[in-house]
């Protein structure tokens, strides 16, 4: 991964490059900002520009031995720390033994949106977290020298998820780690990390990242047209693993608007069987789209709700979407956002495990009908 490969965040990355350059690295660092926006990338081209024996005008080689055990994730003085599940059934008690399903994640999903870990690993409803195990497993790793290089990183993704138990045993480590040892923290929520471990960082804010470099990214990547990638940027909200997932679907953004629209339609009139005949026709969609599909109704649930207070700069929705708003969205208010959005969700996760589709989707429209016509609580 070089810096040249991450759209934005150019003043955190020459910050990173001076560290490395001036040789005055320090023992704990913390990449803080919302999900999606490229903390990890970073994260990874800090490191590599670390341990690459050859940089070149502040960038990693990519070809030295070093950059090539980077490109693969097993170069040996970096150790990866993220949140699991445990499951003794499978033998799964710390990071390590989910190291393929990480590698898998750091390759398809460099952005890191969370949601994607989860799925990954197979969550479902529990809470995946940092557990002591790998608290151990640092404070002995510590102990030892670096294998080929001057530095040695440990990085923790998603420090907000240690257990108090893991983080505790973790102070004096990252306060005081052996020479050559370096933390890399990486944060999506830093509030909720505990302050004992906070506190003992060097902090880097990272802000949502341009439109105008996500449209460039986008139109690049994919080939899209202006029109196209400046919507796909729009709705991003400068998070580029959403500008990723919008630009891969471009086409079904509009496949599904008219389908929502379609949906809400029908419920308004209270027209079942033509709800029947719709949620037959979704489900042939296969399973990853069908739940794409629902995460857009949820999207939409919520941005009708929001289009009644009038901020425009709170849309994300395209023209098109908001053109139907216009006359949908006083439908969509405090006595009923909530239950739409969690009839949705549980649709979704009932899909998620195999359900049958044609029943679940029915079964949802018809919950829709009387949420629509329930009157505003306000």
């Amino acid at each position: 991964m070089k810096f040249s490969d991450i759209p934005g965040h150019s003043n955190i990355k020459t910050s990173l490059r001076n560290l490395v350059d001036s040789s005055n690295m320090p023992h704990a660092i913390m990449l803080c900002g919302v999900s999606g926006i490229g903390k990890m990338c970073i994260a990874r081209a800090f490191m590599q520009y670390a341990h690459c024996l050859s940089p070149r005008n502040g960038e990693p080689c990519g070809e030295c031995p070093s950059c090539r055990q980077h490109l693969s994730f097993n170069h040996p003085d970096v150790h990866f720390i993220y949140p699991i599940v445990k499951n003794k059934a499978q033998k799964i008690e710390s990071s390590e033994d989910r190291i393929e399903s990480w590698k898998r994640m750091l390759s398809e999903y460099p952005w890191m949106p969370q949601e994607k870990w989860q799925e990954i690993i197979d969550s479902g409803n529990s809470q995946p977290l940092i557990y002591v195990n790998d608290a151990d497993n640092i404070v002995r790793a510590d102990a030892y020298s670096s294998f080929t290089s001057k530095y040695k990183f440990f990085v923790i993704w998603l420090p907000e998820k240690l257990q108090p138990a893991a983080a505790n045993k973790l102070l004096k480590v990252i306060e005081e780690p052996t020479e050559g040892t370096v933390f890399v923290l990486v944060s999506n929520n830093e509030s909720e990390v505990l302050p004992t471990i906070s506190s003992r960082t060097r902090r880097f804010n990272m802000q949502p990242v341009d439109q105008s470099l996500i449209s460039q990214y986008v139109t690049e990547k994919y080939q899209l047209d202006a029109q196209t990638a400046e919507t796909v940027a729009r709705l991003s909200g400068g998070r580029i693993s959403k500008a990723d997932e919008l630009a891969s679907h471009s086409g079904e953004r509009e496949e599904f608007s008219i389908l929502f629209q379609d949906i809400m339609r029908a419920a308004y009139a209270k027209k079942p069987a033509k709800l029947r005949e719709i949620g037959d026709s979704a489900s042939g969609m296969g399973r990853e789209k069908l739940r794409r599909f629902l995460s857009y109704m949820t999207q939409m649930a919520r941005e009708n709700f929001i289009y009644n207070l009038r901020v425009p700069d709170l849309s994300s929705m395209t023209r098109e979407e908001e053109a139907f708003s216009q006359r949908f969205s006083p439908f969509i208010h405090h006595g009923n956002v909530e239950e739409i959005v969690n009839r949705i969700e549980e649709a979704s996760t009932h899909i998620e495990r195999n359900g049958n589709s044609k029943l679940i989707l029915f079964s949802l429209f018809l919950y829709i009908i009387p949420l629509l016509h329930r009157r505003s609580n306000l």
